[in-house]
């Protein structure tokens, strides 16, 4: 049984709930592509894949790193309350759609960044985090570089990838340079996930 197989039908209701919201918002901004018959099974089950990615303390602090319409970090909190999300996302209007879907689900356990990945960590007040997650938000290589700086040493990185992705020379340096170690990819049914822990010697 997956987790999205196991959620309570009041957790359900809330999905589609959000499904709805990033239809209705994504009209002018293109938020998706896949179509709203496909909604659950690319938004929702490959989200909650990441759940059956590992073992999630109560209390983790997960940052969605280009969230854009809110995939996978809306979904990852509504499933799991207990986790302190971090939506970022460079595009200004894209952010105002993300508060505006936080605002209308209640999402007391979410805060949204809208800023460059770069730049986040060196906010103000940045608290490291245990977890980022993302979805195509950039090139495998690329996104453990953004994703490094934003992690506590021992953290991970967990990001959704296509079927052509592979562990390359370029993704192998790109983690040795961000000080993160080997990455690996895994099939969690029904995504592909890269993952590397920052803060570890490469194997």
């Amino acid at each position: 049984m997956t987790a999205a197989d196991a959620l309570p039908a009041s957790v359900r209701d809330r999905l589609e709930r959000f499904l709805d919201l990033l239809y209705q918002a994504g009209e002018g901004l293109n938020l998706t592509r896949v179509p709203r018959e496909n909604a659950w099974a690319r938004h929702v089950e490959e989200s909650l894949a990441l759940l059956d990615a590992r073992p999630w303390a109560p209390r983790e602090r997960v940052v969605d790193l280009g969230s854009g319409g809110g995939i996978p970090g809306i979904p990852l909190a509504l499933a799991r309350p207990d986790l302190i999300c971090v939506l970022v996302e460079k595009s200004g209007r894209k952010a105002e759609v993300l508060r505006w879907m936080q605002l209308r689900l209640g999402l007391a356990g979410v805060t949204v960044v809208g800023a460059p990945a770069e730049t986040v960590a060196s906010t103000p007040g940045w608290r490291p985090a245990d977890v980022v997650v993302s979805r195509a938000a950039a090139a495998p290589p690329e996104l453990v570089r953004l994703a490094a700086p934003l992690l506590r040493r021992g953290g991970e990185v967990l990001a959704m990838v296509g079927a052509t992705a592979t562990v390359d020379r370029s993704l192998v340096d790109a983690a040795r340079a961000a000080g993160a170690g080997r990455p690996v990819i895994e099939v969690v049914p029904p995504v592909r996930v890269l993952r590397c822990t920052v803060g570890r010697s490469p194997r």
